[in-house]
């Protein structure tokens, strides 16, 4: 075999190899897709607040402990005390509920209690069998139960999980803000694009992560003034509190400010408010609810330059295929996939023709033109 053939065959499995490296190396690291991103949108996030505790401590090591220990105190422990806190609270009137409906016959006696008024009134307007809409009624209240049993189940199921993520966000998040100028040129020297299109493509990553930041702070002020004003419309206590809590709770995935204003629906349904009950559930679904599809992607597009349009589609998108996390890799996505696209653009179109010194100079000055004899 001759030493070009030889060369060739060399090659060719190193490549293999590289490759084979490649997806070994990826399995390491699926594990941790979770705590890695929430960790890299918090460092990109407070990046300016490193850089100022860096300036003023000036050791890098001192500025990461303390940018990671004032992210902790800041955002990370008033969300778990937020948390367990309406963890004991839905205990608390689960319990109670389980205790009332106890002496009435169970979920389904009280319920069918609850809801005949609001039913003969139904009946009466409709010409619907009152009979009819209480079994419509109580067969969606049954299929709610389970729902929110499981639920139930899973939440506290995937705590301990959700939990260690944490910690071991906050441990990664340490080790971004200390080593974030090397993995930075590392990102530099083993890109095969040239700097400044790697530099190009970081900056839009980095800009739609930040996006996705501000569009969940805006979501999270939005939904929470959104539930104090329902919790003042309905009559309800310390609206100021519950708005606050459901801000806060806005931050967690598809379930979000339900976490609040649901558990005050069944209240308020328990208690015999149907009127109140229904109006509250109905301002949390299309009033809450819906704004997080109004404000996230308007803040996104004047951030990433995209449409609404399609920051909704990498939002639902990222969603359906990555769940929780496609929140932060479906605009993501869509900014890297545009900024590379400018690049292949940029690279394919022809370069303008440029005159040169000589010719310029030949031609000289031209004044206007003569009129014909």
């Amino acid at each position: 075999m001759t030493e070009r053939g030889q060369t060739g065959r060399g090659r060719l499995a190193l490549r293999v190899l590289a490759v084979a490296c490649g997806l070994l190396a990826a399995m390491l690291f699926v594990p941790f897709v979770k705590p890695i991103t929430f960790a890299v949108v918090l460092a990109v996030a407070f990046e300016p607040l490193y850089e100022r505790l860096l300036r003023v401590l000036g050791s890098s090591w001192m500025a990461a402990v303390a940018a990671t220990l004032l992210i902790v105190v800041v955002v990370l422990a008033p969300m778990a005390v937020v948390a367990v806190n309406v963890i004991q609270e839905a205990g608390t009137v689960y319990q109670a509920m389980a205790r009332h409906t106890q002496e009435q016959g169970g979920w389904a006696a009280w319920f069918a209690d609850v809801v005949e008024q609001p039913v003969r009134w139904t009946a009466q307007k409709t010409g619907l069998a009152a009979p009819d809409v209480k079994a419509a009624l109580l067969d969606q209240a049954q299929n709610v139960v389970r729902l929110l049993g499981g639920w139930g189940a899973s939440l506290l199921g995937n705590l301990t999980g959700t939990i260690g993520n944490a910690l071991l966000a906050v441990f990664i998040l340490f080790f971004v803000f200390l080593e974030g100028p090397k993995i930075r040129d590392g990102i530099y020297a083993w890109s095969p694009l040239e700097e400044a299109k790697t530099r190009a493509l970081l900056d839009a990553i980095r800009e739609s992560i930040l996006a996705n930041f501000h569009g969940m702070a805006a979501v999270a002020i939005t939904q929470g003034a959104l539930t104090s004003i329902g919790f003042l419309i309905a009559g309800l206590g310390a609206p100021v509190f519950w708005g606050t809590v459901a801000a806060v709770c806005s931050l967690i995935p598809v379930i979000g400010t339900a976490i609040v204003w649901l558990p005050a629906g069944l209240i308020l349904l328990w208690q015999g408010a149907w009127g109140k009950a229904v109006f509250l559930m109905l301002w949390g679904v299309v009033v809450v609810g819906m704004s997080d599809n109004l404000v996230r992607p308007w803040v996104l597009s004047g951030r990433t330059g995209m449409s609404g349009l399609m920051v909704f589609f990498a939002l639902m998108g990222g969603l359906q295929v990555f769940g929780a996390i496609g929140l932060f890799a479906g605009p993501v996505i869509l900014s890297t996939a545009a900024a590379v696209f400018r690049m292949l653009r940029s690279e394919t179109e022809p370069a303008p023709a440029a005159v040169t010194s000589s010719e310029a100079s030949e031609a000289g000055p031209r004044g206007p033109a003569s009129p014909p004899a």
